[in-house]
Formats: C-alpha cells, structure tokens, sequence
C-alpha cells in the first residue's frame, strides 16, 4: 500500500509539483522580459516616444529600477529595505547613470502597490524610463504583464485599464502633489503593456492600443491640455505568429516558444531578430527551455495515466457538438455544458463540422 502512494501521488501532491515547475518557468519568463535588450525593442515596437530611435539609444533611457514581483533581479540586491526600492524611481538623479552606464540587467522597484482603500495589486514587471527631449528630462513608469490566457472570466484590457489608473493614483506623495502645493503637472505618463501568449484567433497575431483621446461635442477647445496620461497595450501572439511580419511578435513568439529547443532559439533569434541569447542570458533560456519541457513530459505523462477519461470527455464533447448541430441545444446551453470557453468551443465546433461534414 506503501509504495502504491509513492508510486501514485495524489491530486494534491501532483498539482503542488506541477505548480513548482509553472511558478518557476513565470519566473523566468518575467526574467527574460525584464533584460533591457528585450524591452527596447518592446518600447520601440509599440510606444510612440520612441519611434525613430535606435535599440541602444532606447536601452540607454531605461532606468536601472526595474522590478519583478517586487523582487529585484539581481540576487544581491534582495536585502535593500523596501522603503529605499519605493523612493528610487521618483530620484531624477538616477536618470544620468542609467545613460552613461548601461547594464544590461535590472535592480527592484516597488512592484507592490498598496493603497488604503484601493485594495493590493502585485505588478509583474515595473520600471521607469526618460523619454527623448532636448528640453527637459520627461518620465515615463511603465508596468510589463506576462499573460499566458486571454480567455479569462473578466475582460482583460478592463484590467489593464485598472493597472494605468492605479499606477497615477499611486504616485501622489512621489511624483506630485495636492493642496497647498499642488503639482499636478508633475504627474508621470504611464504605460501598461500585456504581452498575451495563449491567445483566440480573433485577436491573435496583433498589438493594440487603448488611450484616453480628446472628443469635441461642442464648440472648440483650444488650450492645450494634458490629458493623454494613461495607455493600455496588447501586444497578442498565438496562432502563426511566427509567421507573422511583424517583428516584435515574431521574435517573442520566438523566444517563449515551449516546444523550440534551445538551439534553435539561439540560431532564429540570432539571424532573424539579431538578438544574441548567449551573451544576454546566461543560461536563463536553457532552464527556461528545460522546465518548460518538463511540463510538456508531466502532461504527456498524466494523459496517458488519464487517456481513458479523456476519452470519455471527447464522447461528451461529440454529443454536445450533435445536439447543438441538429438544434435541439442553443449555443448558450453548449457553452454552458462545457469547460471549454466560448472562444475554445467555436474552435473545436468548427473542426468538428469539417471532419464529419457536418454544417
């Protein structure tokens, strides 16, 4: 009985297990997005400060605060007190060494933010940058989410549109003031960008932006005003996106692909995107590359222990698909019936229909 239970762990061991190798593939996922030659080229591809500017001219304007999960990335820095991560960002000073020595790693900004009230958000990735003008040095705060399911219970770009509010909420009392000395003007730019990987096909393949823009319903508003504070960006890859032309999805596809080898990550990344893995990441994508197959081997593994439920499920599934074909279910009712989402059925649905010839 002994061995059987080592043999055969049960659920709770097994999604524990599971769980060890996904938190830690997240994490170096979020690891890899973090490297400065990843988001200058993210910065470039979807913010329009930074058109025309090339990739180092980029990386040379990125603050060296960036954060992770609230830690910072490199591991001697885990012990700088919280308070110090918080004041960071807001030093302007820190702007001239970020420009006149650039690393090609990141050290922690607060990527916790908790406001009496607002409730508690946890960023996966959080960093300032300068934006380019001869004039004066402008910030810009920037939060990078790593999303690996579009299809959730809630809309995803309501969320991202929460994140923008919270990241100007929070910077009362850091970047500007109220009252007495009111500084409104201080406030800085923000930008949450989403990179989304498990993605349906009608949003597959594309970056989109969500801004606040200006509407004349009467008359004309002639003063300047600076309204545009606040931008939402969906950068979506998934179906054929490494077939895509454009260039950023293309290379991220490319680079948090779970099922391309290392060297062959090297070797696309390299040509194509000129972007050297082996210098930028120091091992960080072979582990990345080795737990991500490991949890292709555990699905692998339990699919075989559990093919005979899943045979089981597809026999519900094909009834279901027969029901709402002949009408005797609306589409509603499937839904329902189902763990698949809406996005997920239509897919299967339509497969379905083609290979039973069906209409």
């Amino acid at each position: 009985m002994e061995n059987k239970r080592n043999i055969f762990p049960n659920q709770l061991a097994k999604d524990l297990e599971n769980a060890s190798y996904e938190v830690r593939y997240d994490m170096f996922v979020k690891q890899i997005l973090a490297n400065k030659d990843i988001l200058a080229r993210i910065l470039s591809a979807t913010i329009a400060e930074y058109k025309g500017y090339s990739l180092e001219e980029i990386k040379l304007l990125i603050e060296d605060d960036i954060a992770i999960d609230c830690q910072p990335l490199e591991p001697h820095t885990s012990d700088v007190d919280s308070s110090t991560k918080q004041k960071s960002h807001s030093s302007v000073n820190k702007a001239t060494t970020a420009r006149d020595s650039y690393s090609p790693k990141i050290i922690g900004m607060n990527t916790e933010s908790n406001i009496p009230g607002e409730g508690r958000i946890v960023y996966d990735i959080k960093f300032s940058a300068f934006i380019p003008n001869k004039d004066e040095k402008i910030k810009l705060i920037v939060n990078l989410e790593a999303q690996q399911k579009f299809s959730t219970p809630y809309d995803l770009v309501t969320r991202g549109v929460l994140y923008t509010c919270r990241m100007i909420s929070e910077q009362l009392g850091r970047e500007f003031e109220i009252g007495k000395n009111n500084s409104y003007d201080d406030i800085k730019k923000v930008y949450s960008i989403w990179i989304c990987m498990d993605t349906p096909q009608d949003v597959a393949n594309s970056i989109t932006e969500f801004k606040m823009t200006k509407n004349s319903i009467y008359g004309t508003f002639k003063r300047e005003a600076r309204y545009d504070l606040q931008s939402v960006i969906f950068i979506c890859l998934g179906k054929a996106a490494r077939q895509t032309e454009n260039e950023l999805i293309g290379m991220l596809d490319t680079l948090l692909a779970s099922d391309i080898d290392v060297r062959t990550k090297e070797i696309t990344l390299s040509e194509k995107y000129k972007l050297n893995l082996r210098e930028t990441y120091e091992g960080t994508v072979d582990f990345m590359c080795n737990l991500s197959q490991g949890i292709l081997e555990r699905g692998r593994q339990e699919g075989r222990q559990e093919g005979l439920l899943e045979g089981r499920q597809e026999g519900k599934i094909d009834i279901l698909f027969t029901l709402y074909n002949e009408k005797i279910i609306n589409l509603t009712q499937a839904y329902e019936k189902t763990s698949l989402s809406p996005e997920e059925f239509d897919e299967a649905y339509a497969k379905w229909c083609e290979d039973n010839n069906k209409q």
